[in-house]
Parts: C-alpha cells; sequence; structure tokens
C-alpha cells in the first residue's frame, strides 16, 4: 500500500502504520485515523475538565493517553505538546502548564484536520484527482 500524502501528519509514523498493512485491505490506517478522530474529542473534553478541576492525576493521565495515540498517527506537534503537560501535571505545576495546554488545544485541532484530510485522501479512487 502506498502512503498518500501525509496531510501535515509526520511521513515514518505513517510508513510504520501501512507496513502493518502492506495490500491495504484491511484498511488499518483508514480505521486508526477513523479511531482517533472519535476518541480526540473525548480525549480533549476530558483534558480540559481535568485543567478546570484543577486535577493534576487526571490531567497527567489524559494528556499521556493522547501522547501516545497521537505519536501512533504521526501527530508528531501534539504529541510534543502533550509531553510538556504531561511531565508537568506529574510534578503537580498546572498553574505553569497553562500556556501548554493552550497551545495543546491549538495542535489538537491542527491534528484534526490533518487526520481528516489524510481520511479523505484514503477515499479518492487512484488516479482521481
Amino acid at each position: 500500500m502506498n502512503v498518500p500524502l501525509h496531510c501535515d501528519l509526520d511521513a515514518e509514523a505513517l510508513a510504520r502504520l501501512a507496513e502493518l498493512d502492506p495490500t491495504g485491505q484491511s484498511r488499518l490506517l483508514k480505521r486508526l485515523l477513523a479511531t482517533f478522530d472519535k476518541s480526540l474529542d473525548r480525549m480533549v473534553l476530558q483534558l480540559e475538565q481535568a485543567r478546570d478541576a484543577a486535577d493534576a492525576p487526571a490531567v497527567h493521565l489524559v494528556a499521556h493517553t493522547l501522547k501516545s495515540s497521537s505519536a501512533t498517527v504521526g501527530a508528531m506537534a501534539l504529541s510534543r505538546q502533550c509531553a510538556m503537560v504531561e511531565d508537568l501535571a506529574r510534578q503537580n505545576r498546572l498553574a505553569e502548564a497553562a500556556d501548554g495546554m493552550r497551545q495543546l488545544l491549538l495542535e489538537a485541532a491542527a491534528a484534526r484536520e490533518a487526520v481528516r484530510c489524510l481520511a479523505a485522501k484514503l477515499e479518492t479512487p487512484a488516479g482521481a484527482a
């Protein structure tokens, strides 16, 4: 399976996923992108609720989960931002994480668009423009 243009997602991460489904027959990449897209809104909401409740352990847990899933689909900027917020939350330094949280939300929106862009490309039949 050829990996299409990456829509601002990490090409190496996408290539690793493509290797798991070389023929594309199981549509693994499309299914992973759809799962990430659906879970992103839920995780962002959980993160905002944890932040608003000043619940550092919950911020840490959600940021950790989102860090891993975003790296899997190649949303590396989001993954890096999650790592920073995760680290500060682990240290119970939520006030210091405020700017990082704002940036994380921006990166989440960008990742959502990139994932949807790639999903749309995967839906486009070969040869169609």
